[in-house]
């Protein structure tokens, strides 16, 4: 009985280093411009322009080392082309709807990202990242991809 008390407090002390605790998250678009230098802002409007990008953002409570983590990208309606060459680990559905990456994230400041960009081809819509870690869902965002 001792033992199985010692490994009990040994399960609960570990538990909570297992669970990620997200704090914040933030969407950004990055526009390109005549500049140089693309726009960037927080926002899940995403001009339907070739060559914007948008990126997912999440900070963390508890992070030492690389966080693995699952990115599930859904978008509307297939795309002309998902870009991808052979041998990625990304993995698009058989409908062509939705990718799966397995992604390994090193945090900066307790901040994990990525992201995509537009491509000739990409339906407008609602897109959507479901970001899981362990199994467990950190955090779903939703944008639109509108022709502006």
């Amino acid at each position: 009985m001792k033992r199985l008390l010692s490994v009990l407090s040994l399960l609960a002390l570990a538990q909570p280093a297992l669970a990620q605790t997200v704090l914040e998250s933030d969407f950004t678009i990055s526009v390109p411009n005549g500049s140089g230098e693309p726009v960037v802002e927080s926002t899940t409007l995403v001009p339907l322009l070739a060559g914007t990008c948008y990126d997912w953002h999440l900070r963390l409570g508890k992070t030492k080392g690389a966080v693995e983590i699952t990115e599930l990208y859904t978008l509307p309606a297939e795309p002309e082309s998902w870009g991808i060459s052979e041998g990625s680990a990304i993995v698009v559905s058989d409908d062509r709807m939705s990718a799966t990456s397995t992604l390994s994230l090193t945090p900066e400041d307790g901040w994990i990202g990525s992201g995509w960009c537009v491509s000739d081809g990409d339906p407008a819509g609602d897109y959507s990242f479901e970001i899981t870690s362990g199994g467990t869902l950190l955090h779903r965002f939703v944008f639109e991809l509108r022709a502006m």
